[in-house]
């Protein structure tokens, strides 16, 4: 065999057939990825689609009228003493007390109708508000009172001013809630219980 074929064969076997072994290799992939693309895609398994006959019903939260809800007292207070406390006025004290700047606004808890305005005592310029279920709210050592006897109000009307009238320390609202003349219960508690958190 003479020397140049023996050179195109060695060059064959060395370099061209790689190449073909390459693209005959390629071109056998290509071709089962095409068949296997051509096969139908099986769905996975799921639950049946159950139609409904009735239709949905969207729940809205109705608001609560003006008249049921119920609101904080006053505003930019602090809690300084709290029901069943022991201190200078009493062996138990009966309401709850919020420190606030002398004048700060005192605001109806809830709706009721104005039972009483006066002094009382160790108490102060009071205001007693009693609500639709005979419970009694008491607002006490107001430094001046807006609403007069008789009166419907309704959660957060003006009722008077924080002072320091009566048996006190210094500025602040007592306020008692009276499920019975005599019957202190814990405010904190009753205004929590409606959402008001003090």
């Amino acid at each position: 065999m003479p020397a140049n074929d023996m050179l195109v064969q060695r060059l064959t076997h060395t370099l061209v057939m790689p190449l073909l072994v390459t693209a005959i290799l390629v071109g056998v992939s290509l071709t089962m990825h095409e068949a296997r693309a051509a096969e139908p895609i099986s769905a996975p398994v799921s639950a049946p689609v159950v139609q409904h006959s009735e239709p949905t019903t969207v729940l809205k939260t109705k608001p609560i009228p003006l008249a049921d809800r119920w609101v904080s007292p006053v505003s930019g207070y602090r809690l300084t003493a709290r029901f069943g406390a022991s201190g200078l006025w009493a062996s138990s004290h009966t309401g709850l007390d919020f420190a606030a700047p002398t004048g700060t606004a005192i605001r109806s808890i809830t709706s009721g109708v104005v039972t009483e305005v006066a002094y009382a005592g160790a108490y102060g310029y009071r205001t007693i508000v009693r609500n639709d279920a005979g419970v009694e709210f008491w607002y006490c050592h107001q430094t001046s009172t807006s609403v007069s006897v008789g009166q419907r109000v309704m959660p957060g009307d003006f009722l008077g001013a924080v002072g320091s009238t009566g048996n006190v320390t210094g500025p602040h609202l007592h306020l008692e809630v009276r499920p019975g003349p005599d019957t202190p219960v814990d405010p904190f508690a009753v205004l929590a219980e409606h959402g008001v958190h003090v």
